[in-house]
């Protein structure tokens, strides 16, 4: 053998064709390796029941993800209950604060008025607290509440502040509750700028 033979050929002195076929054709093309065809496979899954049982299970699925309108009621009635406590405590609050009388029986009679007041307002934005248009109506009413309980609370006589503190406190803190965590903060943040700059001045 020379040396010329040892080096091997370049690519450049080939001059003949390849005659075997590219790898690429052996590769196989027919997915029906089972020798089962498509309209049959679907036959005897349509025969199982297999497709029916699918659609029952992702549509069992959807309810359960779906609050129904009573759940959305019974919610709104158990969470007018403790905000309507919460409106009661604020009331005997400012009224201490003035050293007006109050008993335990008012609380529980401004409780029993406050709640059902607070219902339908619960109910709305609770069901469609996720929507974007809920998200930003909440977040302006947090944001004008606030400040006006602030503005209330600095300038408004005792009585006012009787009248108006303990509902405006209260539905402050449930819009604050229902935002998400970033229009909270901010409107959080807006109502603080507001009473440090707009009424300390």
């Amino acid at each position: 053998m020379t040396k010329k033979e040892a080096a091997g050929v370049k690519p450049s002195q080939f001059t003949k064709k390849a005659t075997q076929p590219p790898l690429i054709n052996k590769i196989p093309t027919n997915n029906n390796s089972d020798g089962i065809s498509d309209a049959e496979k679907f036959r005897l899954i349509d025969q199982s029941g297999l497709m029916q049982k699918v659609k029952q299970r992702e549509s069992e699925l959807l309810v359960k993800k779906q609050a129904t309108t009573s759940e959305y009621v019974w919610q709104a009635i158990f969470l007018s209950i403790p905000f309507g406590f919460l409106m009661a405590t604020f009331d005997i609050t400012v009224k201490v604060q003035f050293s007006e009388p109050w008993n335990y029986a008012g609380i529980f009679a401004k409780c029993a008025k406050s709640a059902p007041a607070l219902a339908p307002l619960i109910y709305l934005s609770n069901r469609y607290k996720s929507g974007r248009t809920t998200q930003i109506l909440m977040a302006i009413g947090s944001a004008v509440i606030g400040s006006f309980l602030m503005y209330t609370l600095r300038h408004s006589p005792s009585l006012g502040q009787m009248m108006r503190a303990p509902g405006l406190a209260t539905v402050w803190i449930y819009f604050i509750v229902q935002l998400d965590l970033i229009p909270a903060t901010v409107t959080l943040a807006l109502v603080g700028l507001y009473y440090y700059f707009g009424l300390r001045v």
